[in-house]
């Protein structure tokens, strides 16, 4: 019996589409019994969870997106401080910024909402235009005194990243696209409250979204703590609030170091508040002074952006172009320079393989090759610059 063509595509679209199925019902499977792990292991673990912080620039139904979180936080098992208590807390002590915690609202939180750690997250991007596109970035600071970051994770996503076999890949629902980022932070929150080990991706991988030049006077000793201040980038770009994103990604990118310790950027704020520091162009050896001294930070860690874009539609091409520089306090010297640029397509050479959609990864992956780059030994340059041609002639006795 001779079978149509006609017959065979639509067996073959009908078995990858049961492929699909299944996997995904292995991922939910896979998903409950880690939410499950989780109601077991937090125990009595109390989150406060911010107002969730736009950074995109334009209007986002912000409120809608913090209530998807939320219940994604509660099939996790995790105890959330209600509403009430939090608009109260935050009131009484008049706090307004939400895209970091400082020792105050740290210590408020802790004593008068009873949280453990306070969940903080921002939407650096969205456009529901097709195909659609998100970046969230989210971390979980502990209150109290000395508050630190317990757990930092970012997601990027668009519709097109997986197009898949005859498109079958392809999203074009906005709101699955942002349901698939909250998960990925989920997933990401389960792996740290079960200690998995594995709440730290490897975004450093491959060599295309290496630093184009770097400078290291000696690599990063992760053998002892050491402790790190990011303070926001210098922006001379055309978006808003560029230098607190790249602010965000290299504080995630350290807090994956072992014994390296990146201070809560809500505390690195509210210390430069609090010294009226201006920094119109961008960190000077004054500014690491009194910042190294007042957070007893060993480095600090600033740059300039210079370009960050992340264009609307599948047309456009992510471009990302930044500058970091680290000092230390002992000696007030530059011990790290790095110069780093990137468009979403370097290294795309046929059908789109490769290449990158969104710039929240871009970012990461960027900012990964340089704290990966910190931490290497400094490669001793032999023979590079040593004459082509050379006499001596010594006396045989002094």
């Amino acid at each position: 019996m001779k079978l149509s063509k006609s017959f065979l595509n639509n067996l073959l679209i009908f078995s990858l589409a049961a492929m699909l199925s299944l996997a995904g019902c292995a991922h939910d499977r896979g998903a409950a019994e880690s939410r499950t792990r989780v109601v077991a292991k937090a125990g009595k673990f109390r989150v406060a969870v911010y107002p969730i912080d736009n950074m995109s620039g334009a209007f986002f139904q912000m409120k809608e997106l913090r209530h998807s979180w939320l219940k994604k936080l509660k099939e996790l098992g995790i105890d959330t401080v209600d509403d009430k208590t939090l608009e109260a807390t935050l009131e009484r002590h008049r706090i307004r910024y939400i895209s970091g915690v400082d020792s105050e609202a740290a210590l408020a939180l802790k004593v008068e909402a009873g949280a453990d750690a306070v969940l903080i997250t921002s939407l650096e991007y969205y456009n529901d235009i097709y195909p659609p596109k998100i970046a969230l970035v989210s971390r979980l600071t502990s209150t109290g005194e000395n508050p630190r970051i317990l757990w930092m994770e970012s997601v990027g996503l668009a519709g097109d990243d997986s197009p898949g076999l005859l498109g079958l890949g392809l999203i074009g629902d906005f709101t699955t696209l942002q349901e698939m980022a909250l998960q990925r932070l989920a997933d990401s929150l389960v792996s740290k409250l079960n200690d998995d080990g594995q709440s730290c991706s490897n975004m450093a991988e491959g060599a295309k979204y290496r630093p184009k030049q770097f400078y290291s006077a000696f690599p990063i000793d992760t053998t002892k703590k050491t402790t790190i201040a990011v303070v926001p980038f210098y922006n001379d770009s055309n978006r808003k609030r560029v230098g607190e994103i790249m602010q965000t990604h290299f504080t995630r990118q350290l807090s994956c170091l072992t014994n390296v310790v990146p201070i809560e950027p809500g505390l690195v704020r509210e210390k430069m508040l609090g010294i009226r520091m201006i920094m119109p162009e961008g960190v000077s050896i004054r500014d690491v002074d009194v910042l190294t001294y007042i957070l007893d930070a060993d480095f600090v860690l600033s740059g300039t952006v210079f370009d960050y874009q992340d264009p609307n539609g599948g047309a456009g091409t992510p471009k990302i172009d930044f500058s970091a520089l680290m000092i230390n306090r002992g000696e007030r010297k530059v011990i790290m320079l790095s110069k780093s640029y990137n468009n979403g397509d370097d290294g795309v050479f046929f059908y789109d393989v490769g290449r990158e959609n969104n710039a929240n990864v871009m970012a990461g992956k960027m900012s990964a090759n340089v704290v990966q780059k910190m931490t290497e030994e400094k490669e001793p340059v032999i023979h590079q610059f040593a004459p082509r041609r050379f006499y001596d002639q010594r006396p045989e006795a002094m």
